[in-house]
């Protein structure tokens, strides 16, 4: 066995961590010398502090760490590991939301810029001339992720492991959400941004797209069948709600809410388990008489967003196309939760489900 000091060169933690996870009752001597008071750690010890750095890493408080170490119930287990996996999706979600509102940004500054010189760009980062390829131009379906092109049949069934459905290339390289093109390349500016080479054959009367993505995860290699050439408009592809709506009082909405957390399906909150309340990108909203109502993206309360409101639902109008999330009021214990549907990029060009943001009643609203 090894005294605390040797043991901590060894996990590479400090003295006082393994002292108080010892307090904690995380991760316990095998032997305290009851006259030196010296901890000593047996080898044994090594895997458990390893395990307890591994589930910190990923987000896991000491407390929950502690729950899942000390064994029993495996189905238990698997809860925690559910709940944490919503948890770091709802986390991403709000950063990729942000990130794509960076990447427009980026983009109409670059266009802006592109304009006055008389020039037809990409407007992106990588500042490469737009070149056309009609060939690209329309709709495509991902079907298929093999490693390499060579392991794709289209005869046979293939596996998928994309976090989209569909690709638009869009005449002129126009961009949308977090894609843009020139003749060989597709830009996907999500994260730190990627420029995918692609190649595009003919086989059986369908026209396939091999795409290189060398993202974090590795390279892949992503199919997409063509599944038409029409000559979408950036509006034509997104979703769009209908805003004209009348309005319809609800007195139990006015008044301003915080945001306390966010989840993708409204029986997922539980009041005593928040988790993104210092990392979420709406802040607040607040509800005034004749459907006037304001969102705030920081704590400040600055920067605020006009919208209007009418029984259940916001209604938002954007260069993005119009929204209409919906809003679920509900008691929990002594308070009052609102559930409103946050529309971001997912939901517009993903057509995916929304998620919810999780609202409560400032005292003073």
């Amino acid at each position: 066995m090894e005294k605390i000091g040797e043991f901590s060169k060894r996990c590479e933690a400090t003295v006082k961590t393994l002292r108080y996870y010892d307090k904690l009752g995380l991760l316990i001597p095998d032997f305290i010398d009851k006259f030196t008071g010296y901890r000593y750690y047996g080898l044994g010890k090594i895997e458990e502090m390893r395990r307890i750095t591994e589930l910190k890493n990923i987000g896991f408080s000491l407390e929950e760490i502690k729950r899942f170490c000390d064994g029993g119930d495996e189905e238990k287990k698997r809860q925690m590991i559910w709940e944490k996996r919503r948890a770091l999706e709802s986390a991403a979600a709000n950063t990729a939301k942000a990130l794509c509102e960076l990447a427009e940004l980026e983009q109409k500054i670059d266009l802006d810029a592109s304009k006055k010189k008389g020039e037809k760009t990409m407007g992106n980062k990588f500042n490469m001339p737009f070149e056309n390829d009609e060939d690209a131009v329309g709709r495509w379906e991902i079907i298929a992720t093999p490693e390499k092109k060579e392991d794709f049949d289209p005869a046979k069934t293939n596996a998928k492991n994309a976090p989209f459905e569909e690709i638009y290339f869009l005449p002129d390289g126009e961009r949308y959400w977090g894609f843009g093109w020139t003749k060989g390349f597709l830009l996907i500016t999500f994260g730190d941004g990627l420029l995918c080479p692609y190649e595009i054959e003919k086989t059986a009367g369908e026209t396939y797209m091999f795409l290189e993505h060398g993202g974090e995860h590795g390279s892949q290699t992503w199919v997409l069948r063509q599944s038409d050439k029409k000559r979408y408009t950036k509006r034509e592809i997104g979703r769009s709600d209908d805003i004209d709506l009348p309005f319809a009082d609800d007195e139990n909405t006015l008044g301003k809410w915080s945001s306390v957390d966010f989840v993708r399906e409204i029986e997922d909150f539980d009041p005593a388990k928040r988790r993104w309340q210092d990392d979420l990108f709406l802040c607040a909203v607040e509800f005034s008489q004749n459907g006037e109502a304001r969102q705030f993206f920081n704590r400040e309360n600055e920067n605020a967003y006009s919208v209007k409101w009418t029984k259940g639902m916001l209604l938002e109008q954007s260069g993005d196309g119009n929204l209409a999330p919906a809003y679920e009021i509900r008691k929990i214990g002594d308070t009052d939760y609102m559930f409103l549907e946050w529309k971001s990029g997912d939901y517009i060009w993903g057509r995916r489900k929304p998620g919810y943001y999780v609202l409560s009643r400032e005292k003073n609203g």
